[in-house]
């Protein structure tokens, strides 16, 4: 009873202990109850004993009795004793509906809130928690807001005792539900709480950024983005996210003119560089090659300065960006040595302006560290799920032997309910954690985790997963599939094979070239559903031949395009479908001027819609002939699907990475036909695969015998050598580390 006798102490009136909140829990509310009954009935008619009394006939679900209890101080009480009743009754609420929110008891937070809200319309910290408990517990609809009268609660807010951390947490939340509700009352909280309004922007963007990785761009992101830019319109943050959801919802000339309108606003090479790339990635995203040149003459200058001078007031913003601001590159020419040197030289510059963030944090190797027994491999991703390197690697996650190895996954912006990385990775993982941008909480986990070797899958896609790779978690780091390799002195390792990489490749590259036996990727093969489209569909005879170029915008280089006018000129009767993701107009435009160009009638060229999954993309591949690639940047996927489906193809092999997947595939799959070392030899192979139908036939039957005995389609094997090279790195390790 000593809990109960301190309810009548005067410590009440400012707070509630909690021994005192323990009151509220099921097993003591018979008790409470009885407690109260009994001091009021001996005459003890405190204000006090009645609000909690009522409270705890609330909680026994017993409302009209928790009504009159609350009604009975109120009974004789004049104007001024009413509004100080009111003010303690309210008190008390919030009080006890904040600690049972703490406490995880979301139901019990939520039925007081809800009388709380009768006491005091206005209570601002009870219009947020009721949201986000609404939320919580899958009650929340947009209307609330109206019907809880949030827009007007906002706009007369002048309470002091804002509790910030709630309103986070119920901006974070919120966001989860476009609405033109929301985006209003988005408005009211950055009008009102203007003292704060810069962290809410912060959050608000990086929520957004967070929710386009996850969940894909809509155009709520993009109005909520406006919105914050009426406050602080040349926040280059802001403008940076909207640029890449508009880019992502393909509103391309919106998200190029952004693009600009930051490089304008920037100062300093460093931020000149990122916002320079990000007019590249945008144009080519697009597939505005014609607009993209001198800018990219600008992006080299730009780079050359950054390396030659010291930056050292460089924003931590500016120096993850930095890190993944020469990506592009490949995609423009065929200069490994050359790009390559500039990539190692950004990342160590990161390394060195960011020292005491990064070097420090890298992992302490154990004094001795153990022997070969079962390894603990994590993989580090944010593309787990029905993306390209998410059906490539899935794999291994099947393969993995697991009485000698533990497999981590750690996923970044990853939605955790997507079927597919369920089903792929996270049920067939020890441990998989999905997180969002935040490096350092990624780099702890793993260091926790105590894992042993760390599997890049992202490389320079993601600046959050170079920025974990900077901090070296784990004392072996490799990375693997992604991209190309990051350039960062703290990641040992890059798989390759014979192939993709040339025998000079390690003259260029920081990394260790780890080659496999045969293929660095293999994959059993690739689910294939129903064709959507038909020769009739497209106006083409049955008896043409059909050309396939499937790529995004950041792949059509011109000059791979004036190749494919001239096969399609030397081969009568031939049609070039032409898919991908970039802007319709734009692309129609570049082809057509090239088409011009070359003598090649428009009406030979077919452009089609993206479909809407991969498994019809595949099937709808088999209309096509021969598939023709691009270059200086391959396919990677998309080849590999192209050979599976049993298609010829055509690729040029360059001596960058990018430029020699479709090369070591083909290889792997058991044919040279359609192989060319140059310009020349690209169009020669197109035109008599064109020509020659016996030729196209032999290589659908090698390709099609190959299923069952080529590299690239015996993912088992590729993962026994991958587990090989993993206990060898580890042996490696150990060596040099005794």
């Amino acid at each position: 009873m000593q809990a109960l006798n301190s309810l009548t102490n005067s410590s009440l009136v400012t707070d509630i202990s909690s021994d005192q909140d323990s009151m509220f829990s099921s097993i003591h509310l018979a008790q409470t109850v009885a407690y109260y009954e009994t001091i009021i009935t001996q005459g003890d008619e405190h204000s006090y004993n009645y609000w909690y009394l009522g409270l705890a006939y609330l909680l026994q679900q017993r409302e009209v009795d928790a009504q009159s209890t609350w009604f009975i101080p109120f009974a004789e009480a004049d104007e001024l004793e009413t509004v100080a009743l009111t003010d303690e009754l309210s008190g008390i609420l919030d009080r006890v509906a904040s600690q049972e929110f703490i406490n995880h008891n979301f139901d019990n937070s939520w039925l007081i809130c809800q009388y709380l809200r009768e006491v005091d319309s206005t209570h601002i910290n009870n219009l947020l928690r009721s949201i986000l408990l609404a939320i919580k517990l899958d009650l929340f609809s947009p209307e609330n807001l109206v019907e809880w009268q949030g827009i007007e609660i906002l706009s007369t807010y002048t309470d002091l005792e804002l509790d910030l951390e709630l309103l986070d947490l119920m901006l974070g939340s919120i966001l989860n539900f476009p609405s033109e509700f929301i985006c209003e009352f988005i408005h009211q909280c950055l009008v009102s709480f203007s003292t704060v309004r810069s962290h809410l922007i912060e959050l608000i963007s990086n929520t957004l950024l967070n929710l386009g990785h996850r969940l894909g761009a809509n155009s709520f992101m993009t109005q909520i983005l406006e919105i914050c830019l009426e406050f602080e319109p040349q926040n280059t943050i802001i403008l940076q996210i909207l640029c890449r959801l508009n880019c992502s919802l393909a509103e391309y000339q919106k998200a190029i003119n952004i693009s600009f309108l930051i490089y304008s606003l920037c100062n300093g090479s460093a931020q000149k560089i990122i916002a320079n790339a990000n007019i590249i990635r945008t144009l080519l995203t697009a597939g505005d090659w014609q607009t993209v040149m001198p800018i990219i003459d600008r992006h080299d200058q730009l780079l050359e300065i950054f390396i030659n001078q010291k930056q050292q007031d460089l924003s931590p913003a500016i120096n993850q960006n930095i890190l993944v601001a020469a990506t592009f590159l490949p995609y423009i020419a065929d200069r490994p040595a050359y790009y390559r040197s500039i990539q190692n030289q950004i990342s160590q510059a990161y390394l060195d302006l960011n020292r005491p963030q990064a070097i420090t944090k890298i992992i302490e190797p154990a004094a001795l560290p153990k022997q070969i027994g079962v390894l603990r491999i994590a993989y580090l991703a944010s593309t787990l799920r029905s993306h390209s390197v998410g059906w490539l690697s899935r794999w291994l996650w099947q393969y993995h032997d697991r009485t000698k190895f533990q497999i981590f996954t750690y996923c970044i912006n990853q939605n955790p309910d997507d079927p597919f990385y369920q089903k792929w990775f996270r049920d067939r993982s020890e441990m998989a954690d999905c997180f969002g941008n935040n490096a350092d909480e990624i780099a702890a986990q793993i260091r926790a985790d105590q894992i042993d070797i760390l599997i890049d899958l992202d490389s320079l896609t993601l600046d959050t997963t170079c920025q974990v790779l900077a901090a070296k978690p784990a004392p072996i780091q490799v990375s693997w599939l992604g991209w190309d390799a990051t350039g960062l002195p703290t990641v040992d390792y890059f798989i390759a094979d014979r192939y993709v990489l040339p025998d000079n490749a390690q003259d260029y590259y920081q990394e260790q070239i780890w080659r496999l036996p045969q293929s660095y990727l293999a994959v059993d093969g690739f689910e294939v559903g129903t064709p959507t489209i038909r020769r009739e569909d497209l106006d083409i005879p049955h008896d043409a031949i059909i050309y396939w170029s499937g790529q995004r915008g950041y792949k059509r280089h011109p000059q791979t395009i004036r190749l494919q006018m001239q096969i399609l000129k030397s081969v009568p009767n031939s049609y070039l479908l032409i898919k991908g993701e970039s802007d319709r107009h734009t692309i129609e435009e570049l082809f057509g001027i090239i088409a011009n160009e070359i003598g090649v009638d428009l009406d030979r060229l077919r452009f089609l819609n993206t479909v809407a999954d991969e498994v019809t993309h595949r099937a709808n591949l088999a209309i096509a002939d021969i598939v023709l690639d691009t270059f200086p940047y391959n396919g990677a996927t998309t080849t590999l699907e192209t050979l599976w489906m049993g298609i010829p193809m055509v690729t040029q092999v360059g001596e960058q990475f990018a430029a020699r997947n479709s090369y070591t595939f083909m290889l792997n799959a058991g044919i040279t036909e359609g192989i060319a070392w140059n310009e020349q030899e690209y169009v020669d192979w197109g035109v008599k695969l064109g020509l020659d139908r016996k030729l196209r036939l032999t290589v659908q039957d090698k390709l099609r015998s190959g299923r069952t005995t080529a590299p690239v389609w015996n993912a088992r094997q590729f993962t026994l050598d991958m587990e090989q090279a993993y206990q060898e790195m580890w042996t490696k390790y150990l060596d040099t580390s005794l």
